[in-house]
């Protein structure tokens, strides 16, 4: 099947499918061996495995909130500044609804600009 389909067009079919499908289309283009092909498929198990990461990072995450479900609301804070020692730190906190799970969530300066962007934009829908 993948012999007949240009590499471009294969990588558009992996680009454009969701993580959870990848094992499946990798399994259909597996025994392909042009070397676009087989970077086509290292990239989409790096996919799974990134995701995969997220969804344990995200599982120890909700570790607190679990742990002490039967408070009525649990805030989650974060700071920007240099510390007390260096000058002004500015906190913010919020509080989500209870299993309001976000993918890719973290400290702020660990994510770059566009993907704070599109937290921000989920976080206030």
């Amino acid at each position: 099947m993948s012999d007949k389909l240009p590499i471009s067009e294969i990588k558009k079919i992996f680009d454009e499918t969701d993580v959870n499908n990848l094992g499946e289309l990798i399994q259909n283009f597996k025994d392909d061996e042009r070397s676009g092909v087989v970077n086509i498929i290292k990239r989409a198990n790096k996919r799974i495995d990134d995701y995969n990461k997220e969804l344990k990072r995200l599982e120890t995450m909700n570790y607190f909130e679990n742990t002490y479900d039967n408070f009525e609301y649990i805030c989650g804070i974060d700071e920007v500044g240099r510390g007390p020692f260096a000058g002004p730190v500015v906190a913010g906190a919020v509080i989500l609804p209870k299993g309001f799970d976000i993918m890719y969530i973290n400290d702020s300066k660990k994510l770059s600009e566009a993907k704070r962007e599109e937290l921000n934009k989920i976080i206030l829908e």
